[in-house]
């Protein structure tokens, strides 16, 4: 493979209570439900310095507030609120949160809010996490990883790291990739366990620092793509030809108590 500029990752950001990165982060909440424990929301609330509702989103971030005793705060809720129930509505209106109807029905309402949070009207690139979960209805689950790569054209306006309640998953453009796949903050630990997936189209892929590496290795949806891979190193380095999706499980003390 020619060589490339390489991009640096560090997913446990995510979880680190604060910016790391030169990037600010924002956070993205689907209408899919908030399993993990609230000591980790804490965590990525604290990461985020703008954050969005999206229709339903909000309703799950209602519960969450109602079940932990806690006050996750919104700055936005943004949709065609179709899914908004109206004591939520009413909840979140009294905090004082902006709320957005946008019927367009040529736009999802995920694309409503990165569309928002990206727009050239804002001062700084942010970084996304969106916390949802690939659970539930098939075409849900690939409907959000269609979204990642659809948000990723490049890495100018900032990175998108999908969170789900076992792990993070994001899109690697096709080039050099260096990932942190060994860091902790407190109690929340990024796992073993690494999946490169060539969802949009085949590509060739190079790795190193994963218990079964591979040279120039040919990769396609519905034919020989790398699953439950194992990181064998602190850092790991993927080169392809091709955009993928990377996923690394994760694990918290609360989840291995329970």
């Amino acid at each position: 493979m020619a060589a490339t500029a390489e991009t640096t990752w560090h997913p446990a950001d995510v979880f680190s209570g604060g910016p790391k990165s030169h990037k600010e982060s924002a956070l993205v909440v689907l209408n899919q439900p908030l399993e993990l424990h609230a000591s980790v929301y804490t965590k990525i609330w604290g990461n985020s310095v703008y954050r969005v509702a999206v229709d339903g989103g909000a309703n799950r971030i209602h519960d969450l507030n109602i079940s932990s005793k806690l006050d996750f705060a919104v700055d936005l809720v943004i949709g065609d609120l179709d899914s908004l129930l109206p004591d939520v509505r009413k909840y979140w209106e009294q905090k004082g949160v902006s709320i957005t109807h946008d019927p367009d029905q040529y736009t999802t309402d995920f694309t409503k809010a990165v569309n928002h949070i990206w727009s050239s009207e804002r001062a700084h690139p942010k970084d996304i996490t969106v916390l949802g979960g690939l659970g539930g209805r098939v075409d849900q689950g690939i409907s959000v990883l269609h979204h990642l790569y659809m948000f990723q054209k490049d890495y100018t306006p900032g990175k998108m790291f999908l969170l789900s309640s076992e792990g993070i998953t994001f899109v690697l453009k096709s080039g050099k990739h260096k990932i942190k796949a060994r860091e902790n903050f407190g109690d929340i630990y990024l796992g073993k366990h690494v999946g490169i997936i060539p969802l949009k189209e085949p590509s060739t892929i190079t790795t190193k620092g994963l218990e079964w590496d591979v040279t120039d290795w040919e990769t396609d949806f519905g034919g020989q793509i790398s699953t439950s891979n194992h990181v064998n190193a602190e850092w790991v380095t993927i080169e392809t030809t091709k955009d993928v999706l990377f996923t690394i499980d994760f694990n918290t003390a609360s989840q291995e108590s329970g």
